[in-house]
């Protein structure tokens, strides 16, 4: 594809052992990641997504709870975001969230008190410990591109297995563009180690638009489609809950 950097295959910090990094510097990246979705759309597109998802659920009985699942969760800031819009809808919600990272767990469990939707379990999307179709729906954030193409496609079709309605992945787009634009933010708004070098990193290691079909579709899936986000952003969506 022209204009499209190779993509990168070398590990990120957050991906090395803890010792790797001191935990006031894990703490600090784990801010900037809430901020960059916050302001550059990863929160606003995971949110249009479930709503959509939601409304394609049709009339949810009184009595019924939707039960969503978050892989790669971080500091929980988008299981708190889907706690705050299903209050908002008059949704009952029971959020699993799951990480594979014990210390960044640990922090998710300290910033989402308060909020008795989220529930928090270690779990590795590439072998979700959860039966077929257990949840509603199952999404993820920001975790694929931290994956080889093999446990890309294993990871989301896990996700597709557990969800009975519907699975969100939501990630990067890799160019350069996104690489320059992360490159700049990430000297002019952090002193952060770990985000200054993971940040514009991430993004090479991202996939495409049609890479992330592809990978989709290797991994045994049909009816889904890839949406484009603002800020270099895209969304795998798929199952019966997203048909139009």
């Amino acid at each position: 594809m022209p204009f499209t950097p190779q993509r990168r295959r070398d590990p990120e910090l957050l991906d090395l052992p803890g010792g790797a990094h001191a935990p006031g510097e894990l703490a600090g990246c784990l801010a900037d990641i809430r901020k960059v979705n916050r302001y550059l759309g990863g929160t606003r597109s995971v949110l249009m997504h479930f709503s959509e998802m939601v409304a394609g659920m049709g009339r949810i009985s009184p009595g019924h709870t939707v039960k969503v699942l978050d892989v790669g969760a971080g500091s929980a800031d988008i299981p708190i975001a889907l706690a705050e819009r299903a209050r908002e809808l008059g949704v009952n919600i029971k959020i699993t969230a799951v990480d594979i990272n014990h210390h960044v767990a640990g922090y998710a469990k300290r910033y989402a008190k308060g909020y008795p939707e989220i529930s928090f379990a270690a779990a590795d999307g590439r072998n979700l410990p959860f039966p077929d179709g257990c949840f509603d729906i199952a999404l993820c954030s920001l975790t694929l591109h931290h994956l080889s193409e093999e446990d890309s496609r294993t990871m989301i079709g896990n996700l597709a297995r557990v969800a009975k309605e519907g699975y969100v992945v939501c990630d990067l787009r890799r160019s350069y563009v996104a690489y320059a634009l992360i490159y700049m933010l990430t000297r002019l708004l952090t002193k952060n180690r770990l985000t200054r070098y993971d940040g514009p990193l991430s993004v090479l290691r991202s996939y495409t638009h049609c890479e992330l079909a592809a990978l989709a579709s290797g991994a045994g899936l049909s009816g889904f489609r890839v949406v484009k986000h603002p800020f270099w952003r895209m969304a795998l969506v798929g199952g019966r809950a997203c048909r139009t």
